[in-house]
């Protein structure tokens, strides 16, 4: 049983690597089962609704790492200071892997939310855990909570806008730029916030 669990686990890692790198149509099974070092087979076994299944899969886990990240930062206690390390830690793993591995998702999402309903909503499921990661940590500081929930989608989609710039121009200063940007806003945000009494 443990072996089954293994290889299942073995292909949705390296499905999710693939996914990021390259995009759904790109990523076929016998590279999965190549890259994952899994015995042709398996894939039918271990994912009966298919490519799609598999999809699905890699997306929660790649969602799932990244949302650990996510909530580890904004939890600090200093949302700026946590969009900045974010925008920068983005930065380096792009041009440290000439400009493929932006958002984990992101390519994904972009490619087949309009095919497949199952996966836009696996992927929508990913942004809003990640949205409530970032609102838990600017209601950690005070933020109230409909201002948080904004505030954590302007931040979503600014860091997800300026993966795609960054990538397009090969260059890091998108992210930066905007990683500078919503520092300044949650600072000033946070600044605002009163005083709790008692």
């Amino acid at each position: 049983m443990a072996r089954r669990t293994d290889t299942r686990k073995k292909m949705i890692k390296t499905a999710a690597a693939l996914l990021q790198r390259q995009g759904y149509a790109a990523t076929g099974w016998r590279q999965v089962v190549a890259e994952s070092d899994t015995p042709w087979g398996s894939q039918s076994h271990h994912f009966p609704g298919g490519k799609e299944e598999l999809a699905i899969e890699a997306v929660a886990k790649s969602g799932a790492d990244y949302e650990r990240l996510v909530h580890s930062a904004f939890e600090s206690g200093d949302p700026a200071g946590a969009v900045k390390t974010w925008t920068e830690l983005a930065s380096q793993v792009l041009e440290a892997t000439d400009w493929s591995d932006g958002c984990p998702i992101a390519t994904v999402v972009l490619e087949q939310a309009h095919e497949s309903a199952a996966i836009g909503d696996a992927c929508a499921t990913v942004f809003a855990t990640w949205g409530t990661a970032i609102a838990s940590g600017l209601v950690g500081v005070g933020v109230e909570d409909d201002r948080a929930e904004t505030l954590a989608t302007v931040v979503l989609a600014s860091i997800e806008g300026a993966l795609i710039l960054a990538r397009a121009e090969r260059d890091r200063r998108p992210l930066i730029v905007i990683g500078d940007e919503l520092a300044t806003r949650l600072t000033a945000e946070v600044a605002a916030v009163p005083p709790r009494s008692g």
